[in-house]
């Protein structure tokens, strides 16, 4: 009886501890949205400098990602931020190439 009743005790207080209120975390207002983020893209050409900004954005959080690292990881860092900025700028391309496409056709 007593090992019931120390139980009960103990799941009741993990319980409790478990529902300890939970408080969001404060959120970093340093940083404001970019601008390009509220400027229209309604033709191709607007679309495909927008991703180009935006993948060169990308890239250059990427780099200085790699300034953290030193030796051969650095250079696979940059490496990979290269490669990535590459693919990026690919599928930019092909979205303007379809976008433009969709846009002559009726």
């Amino acid at each position: 009886m007593k090992k019931n009743i120390l139980a009960l005790s103990l799941l009741a207080a993990m319980a409790a501890l478990c529902n300890a209120t939970a408080y969001a975390a404060e959120e970093d207002v340093s940083k404001a949205d970019p601008a390009r983020w509220y400027q229209p893209d309604d033709t191709p050409k607007e679309r495909l400098q927008n991703l180009g900004k935006e993948a060169d954005a990308a890239y250059g959080e990427a780099l200085h990602a790699c300034k953290e690292q030193h030796g051969k990881q650095a250079t696979m860092c940059r490496k990979d931020a290269r490669a990535a900025h590459k693919d990026d700028m690919a599928r930019a391309k092909r979205i303007y190439d379809d976008y433009k496409g969709s846009a002559r056709t009726p």
